[in-house]
């Protein structure tokens, strides 16, 4: 189940890429890093993290959860803003992953 949801995220990104003169608003956007763990009971949890240049917010860490329980799908996303100015420090960087890893379901 991970590889094609991984393929999405990809195709779903290269899309955001192709769209750059379309959207006025997205520059860029780029996969940081993907993972997959397990949560309650066995339950797969897909965790990406990527970076998304935009005019309307200017860079931005974007940090995603998520899973498929009871037929439904969860999401759970964490924005960031990481400009030049105040670029995203290690410290937060780690606070963000922990509220990242305890998105989970308990059945």
């Amino acid at each position: 189940m991970f590889y094609p949801l991984l393929l999405a995220i990809k195709v779903g990104i290269e899309e955001e890429r192709s769209q750059v003169q379309l959207m006025e608003s997205t520059k860029d956007a780029d996969i940081i890093g993907i993972s997959e763990r397990s949560g309650n009971g066995g339950l797969q949890v897909y965790e990406f993290e990527y970076k998304l240049d935009s005019t309307r917010g200017g860079m931005k860490r974007i940090f995603t959860a998520v899973f498929v329980a009871s037929k439904k799908l969860y999401i759970l996303n964490i924005a960031h803003s990481d400009k030049p100015e105040g670029p995203l420090d290690m410290h937060r960087k780690r606070l963000l992953e922990q509220v990242l890893h305890s998105f989970d379901a308990a059945l």
